[in-house]
């Protein structure tokens, strides 16, 4: 037979590889299989098969066909077993070459949509080459599996269905199963679709394909899947449930990742790679390919080398670790010679390792290689809190009111409160550089005079360590002299001049001691703390942030416009019986069952009113005449009952510091 064009011409379809188009001539034109044709054209089976320009020519000329719409659609031998279909570099690992799929109802409704064409009626799409493709989009079932080792006799359909008929037969009703990401990913990017999924369109369709096979199958089944008992509906509902990461980019394969290993065991100090990534580490580190695992490789390395303490000169998968990324406490001993429990707190402490992993293995829990060293060499080079007054220059009680300041800080924090011998780590180089600090804007090589004082005469009666230290750092001393070489805190010298100065204008502030609140509104100093207490719920009388009080004495203050806010809102049964002219027994009386108090500050043993509920009640009264029980004359105030609730204090009253100011 000549490779001349055969009338009537067979119609070429984009859904269909050329290879089964050519099968469909000869069944069409000449009533024979594949193989024969092959003959009749004086075609190589091996052209065929490889899908070569010779094949593409011959099936153009006996068919009319356009070449490059042939071409396009043939599946081309590469080498090194790879092949070349619509644009994409494809491995035998996603297509499928001693088994051939087909849906029955699209065959039988090629036949019956076209009758006239007999046995060259049946197209074999090419998305049924495909792995990811289990099922038919079109009828939402799965398609039928048939064995067919000859690589040239599984392009012809109508010779396959027909050499096993008893086969098909004798499988029971295909299964309804619904195409899945994976699949709709892969046949998109072979009909042109690269805008999809970033991280999975830069890499070869097998690559991708493969990545989120492997890491579907570990996220769904674990580090020890059977993945060798896989049917191609498993692998498919796996890489599906890899598509959903893999789609995401990389850092979402990094943060399921990282997911597994926080979630694997840490019991066993054996708890390695392998058995945390299980399948996947081990088609990576094992493949005898490893360079067509794909960027999925370098991802598990980082993972692995983030999250393991592996150090430099160590082989994880296949590349030679050149740094350590992350230490554990057994190999933070090893480098430091440290006992390993002594780490273990340490690190507990820093907060590098979480609390309550005491039943963990000591390799298992792992932080930042660089920050564990240097954390380590900083506790060497530090001294407990006993030791601080020493490289202060200081007294104890002075030490220990810095570091609860955090003007200067332990390596290890430091519970709140404690205190003592061997409490934190202050590191010695961090301390000569706060003593630098501290003494940078004092004047050096002065002698002392009058007038100049220490820390702890300059600050007595008037401020706080705390305070002139500030001061001095802040730069708001600036007469302050250094007596002798050396930076220390016993050789500075204090104008007592500008400490009064600075004392004097910070009393002015709106912060109250409690004994000035009590007096302030009238109340007893048992009253007002009850008042500040929180236990049930939002004081009535909030207090200062702790940090706002920093350098006074003591701890509990109150500002201005907190008082301001309670006196006009609230009214106690003192107060009240003034507005109504009556004895306090009295009053409470009148308002028994008609107000109920404001009973959170009870157990003091006062009775608080809403302000606006009394005003309010003592409103009715008046509407009603009730001028009988003491209410103001008409014209007189509130305020001149002695409840001025916007009279601001006199410094003598409400600046108190911490003792009187010389």
């Amino acid at each position: 037979m000549t490779a001349e064009i055969l009338l009537p011409t067979l119609p070429f379809h984009e859904d269909e590889v050329t290879q089964g188009y050519f099968a469909r001539i000869g069944h069409f034109h000449a009533g024979v299989d594949v193989g024969r044709f092959c003959r009749y054209t004086a075609l190589p089976l091996t052209a065929f098969r490889d899908g070569t320009d010779e094949f593409v020519a011959n099936v153009a000329a006996l068919s009319g066909g356009d070449l490059d719409r042939l071409r396009r659609n043939t599946l081309r031998r590469l080498p090194d077993d790879q092949f070349l279909f619509r644009e994409e570099t494809l491995s035998v690992a996603v297509l499928r070459r001693t088994t051939v799929h087909f849906c029955p109802q699209c065959l039988a409704e090629d036949q019956a949509r076209n009758p006239e064409l007999g046995q060259g009626a049946c197209r074999l799409r090419w998305s049924w080459l495909l792995r990811p493709v289990v099922s038919c989009p079109v009828h939402d079932t799965e398609l039928v599996e048939c064995p067919e080792p000859d690589a040239v006799k599984a392009f012809d359909l109508t010779l396959l269905r027909a050499r096993n008929e008893a086969l098909l037969r004798a499988k029971p009703p295909v299964g309804k199963h619904q195409a899945g990401c994976l699949h709709r990913y892969v046949v998109a990017r072979l009909e042109g679709q690269r805008n999809v999924a970033a991280w999975l369109d830069g890499q070869p369709l097998a690559q991708a394909v493969k990545a989120c096979e492997m890491l579907g199958a570990l996220l769904a089944n674990g580090p020890t899947a059977e993945i060798g008992d896989y049917t191609d509906i498993d692998w498919a509902n796996a890489g599906d449930v890899g598509f959903g990461i893999c789609s995401r980019r990389a850092e979402a394969i990094t943060h399921s990742l990282l997911a597994i290993r926080q979630t694997s065991g840490r019991r066993s100090g054996r708890t390695g790679p392998q058995a945390v990534f299980g399948l996947l580490y081990r088609w990576l580190e094992y493949t005898a390919r490893p360079e067509e695992a794909g960027p999925i490789r370098n991802l598990l390395r980082e993972v692995i080398l983030s999250s393991f303490a592996i150090g430099p000169g160590e082989i994880v998968l296949g590349q030679k670790v050149e740094r350590r990324i992350v230490h554990s406490v057994n190999s933070l001993k090893a480098a430091t010679g440290l006992n390993p429990k002594r780490l273990y707190r340490l690190m507990l402490k820093a907060g590098m390792i979480p609390a309550n992993t005491n039943d963990e293995a000591l390799n298992q829990w792992v932080f930042p290689a660089e920050a564990g060293e240097d954390l380590i060499a900083r506790i060497l080079n530090s001294v407990p809190q006993n030791h601080l007054k020493g490289l202060l220059g200081c007294s104890k009680t002075q030490a220990e009111q810095l570091a609860a300041a955090k003007l200067v800080t332990s390596v290890v924090p430091v519970e709140e409160g404690d205190v003592g011998l061997s409490v934190g780590a202050y590191n010695r180089d961090e301390i000569t550089s706060f003593l630098a600090l501290v003494c940078s804007h004092a004047e050096s090589g002065a002698e002392e005079s009058e007038g100049f004082l220490d820390l702890t005469r300059v600050s007595k009666g008037r401020s706080s360590t705390v305070e002139v230290i500030r001061w001095q750092i802040e730069g708001q001393l600036k007469h302050t002299r250094l007596i002798g070489a050396g930076h220390r805190i016993d050789r500075l010298r204090f104008s007592l001049a500008e400490v009064r100065v600075l004392a004097r204008a910070r009393a002015g502030t709106d912060l109250h001691r409690l004994t000035v609140v009590a007096d302030r509104l009238g109340l007893t100093l048992l009253a007002v703390k009850q008042l500040t207490a929180s236990e049930s719920g939002e004081p009535l009388l909030p207090l200062v942030p702790k940090e706002d009080c920093v350098g006074r004495q003591g701890a509990a203050y109150v500002s201005t416009a907190a008082i301001e806010k309670f006196l006009t809102s609230y009214a106690s049964l003192s107060q009240v019986a003034k507005l109504m002219g009556v004895h306090p027994k009295t009053a409470s009386i009148v308002l028994e069952g008609r107000l109920s108090p404001v009973s959170h500050p009870s157990a003091a043993g006062i009775r608080l009113y809403h302000r606006q509920d009394i005003e309010t009640f003592l409103s009715r009264i008046d509407a009603a005449g009730g001028a009988g029980i003491g209410r103001p004359q008409k014209g007189q105030t509130h305020e001149e009952k002695g409840l001025n609730c916007s009279e601001s204090a006199e410094i003598g009253s409400f600046g108190e510091i911490d003792a009187s100011i010389r």
